[in-house]
């Protein structure tokens, strides 16, 4: 008696299975690689490019970057114009700082770094086109502040207080009005180490970022004229808010 023949049917219908199967796991795509961190761009501004461009273009990826920057520049800003406050308080009858105007002070600062951030993000893209992804550049070269923020706080925690404040001498000739006697403890200010460090930092440091930004946006876009006006046109705009920033203490007298 002769065996059974296997159907060709069955065979047919497993060889189409596994055909399918494998065309599916080789079309399957590859995973995303991980985008740069903001640090990337200090170290190595054309790593950081070469990297970003891997990934889809996400424009919200470093906002949360200028956010921490505008907080930690706010409080190197608090913590310095409280002891202005504090001796108008004491030499007038204005009231004492609270927790209220600490905090106007820090958010303040955080609104103009932000503020600062958009402003760059579409003078950007104007000038460096799609390509330039200006608005994840401009974010993570405020990488380059909070370490800067950092060191100013710590010299201002590390001054003794009667350093920012004008002698008594001086004091008494200022009379009480509150704000003769603010404008003179800030002028006090600007003098001290954490006070020109301050300036020092919110202006050549916001001149810095566009460096590390010009670098990237040339591997971006290829085209050194859009690099360039990508670059150039918040770079004024950007200082002159950045100047607004500082001028209570550059311009106290």
């Amino acid at each position: 008696m002769a065996p059974p023949r296997k159907s060709s049917t069955s065979k047919t219908t497993s060889s189409k299975t596994g055909a399918r199967q494998t065309r599916r796991k080789v079309s399957a795509p590859a995973p995303l690689p991980d985008p740069p961190t903001p640090a990337t761009l200090l170290t190595s501004p054309r790593s950081f490019a070469a990297q970003l461009q891997e990934v889809e273009l996400v424009w919200w990826r470093y906002v949360w970057v200028p956010v921490v920057s505008g907080l930690l520049g706010g409080l190197a800003y608090t913590l310095l114009v409280r002891h202005a406050n504090m001796f108008a308080a004491a030499h007038s009858d204005a009231a004492a700082p609270n927790v209220a105007s600490y905090a106007v002070n820090t958010l303040g600062t955080t609104f103009l770094s932000v503020f600062i951030f958009v402003l760059m993000w579409g003078l950007g893209r104007v000038g460096s086109g799609f390509r330039g992804r200006a608005a994840e550049v401009y974010g993570a070269s405020f990488a380059l502040m909070p370490p800067l923020y950092l060191l100013v706080i710590a010299i201002t925690l590390l001054t003794p207080a009667a350093a920012f404040m004008p002698d008594v001498a001086r004091a008494g000739a200022l009379g009480t009005d509150p704000r003769v006697l603010e404008r003179a403890a800030l002028a006090v200010m600007a003098q001290t180490s954490a006070g020109f460090g301050l300036v020092v930092v919110t202006l050549l440091g916001t001149a810095a970022q566009f460096g590390f930004v010009y670098a990237a946006f040339r591997h971006l876009t290829e085209r050194p004229v859009q690099a360039v006006m990508g670059t150039l046109l918040p770079l004024l705009p950007a200082l002159v808010i950045s100047l607004i920033g500082v001028s209570p203490l550059l311009f106290a007298r």
